[in-house]
């Protein structure tokens, strides 16, 4: 049984090579605090490579049964099951609970004011600088990624297209754009580099405009010239909108991510 399996009294599902930076990390830019998960490749402690990162929302999710909301991703076992030179460290930042419609997004809708412009901040000007820091990471835009689902999704575009210099590649799955339709607009007014690589992908059983909303941003990113190659759109026959699916969809992602590395 791996050690990490029961903490506090209580049944984990998240590998040795995950820990929590922090319980109650700062996030000046929205005046509160999250925890902060850490996937480190298992020869981490045993060499002095420098690895690229990749930041992903809704950490809850991602690493352990006992605090994800449905189903985990299982970010760890799929990364540990890769060879040495395939790895990666991997950023989970918790979601706001019953705030997370609201971080996620940045712009304001009914269900209030939108903070996603300064959770990118936060992304950017706080957190990056402390992995950046502390960790051996390859820090350029090439090697910096960032990917989330749905709202996660949501924000994970907005952030490469606010920072194109610092997020060089990203997963988008299953975007939550119906909800920020103001997404189209800024995308087309960023200054998003032509080099810049962004996997979409979604199921085609998730809602209605799922599929079309998708396949609009990237016509929008092969617009601005990002070529068919760095903008694929996958879309995944029968797929839902859920956690299971997303597990099912982040080995080809990555598959995809690491070919550039």
């Amino acid at each position: 049984m791996d050690e990490n399996l029961i903490r506090n009294g209580e049944q984990h599902t998240s590998t040795a090579q995950v820990q929590i930076i922090n319980e109650h990390f700062d996030i000046p830019q929205l005046g509160l605090q999250r925890r902060i998960w850490l996937y480190l490749p298992k020869n981490y402690e045993g060499t002095n490579l420098h690895y690229p990162v990749i930041y992903m929302q809704d950490g809850q999710n991602l690493f352990d049964a006992a605090t994800a909301s449905f189903e985990e991703w299982r970010i760890d076992e799929f990364m540990k099951s890769l060879p040495d030179d395939k790895q990666c460290i991997i950023v989970g930042i918790d979601h706001g609970e019953e705030a997370r419609i609201t971080e996620y997004n940045p712009f304001d809708t009914e269900h209030g004011q939108g903070r996603g412009n300064d959770y990118a901040d936060f992304l950017v000007q706080t957190l990056k600088p402390f992995i950046d820091k502390n960790y051996r990471v390859l820090g350029d835009a090439q090697h910096t990624v960032i990917a989330g689902s749905s709202m996660g999704g949501l924000i994970a575009m907005f952030s490469t297209l606010k920072y194109p210099d610092v997020f060089g590649q990203a997963g988008i799955f299953s975007p939550a754009f119906w909800i920020a339709t103001e997404i189209y607009e800024y995308a087309k007014n960023s200054s998003i580099a032509d080099h810049s690589r962004i996997y979409f992908i979604c199921g085609d059983s998730e809602s209605e405009v799922m599929v079309g909303d998708i396949q609009g941003m990237a016509d929008v990113m092969r617009s601005k010239g990002i070529s068919e190659d760095n903008s694929p759109v996958t879309i995944i026959p029968g797929a839902g909108h859920n956690e299971q699916q997303w597990q099912n969809d982040f080995p080809a992602f990555y598959d995809w991510l690491y070919k550039s590395f």
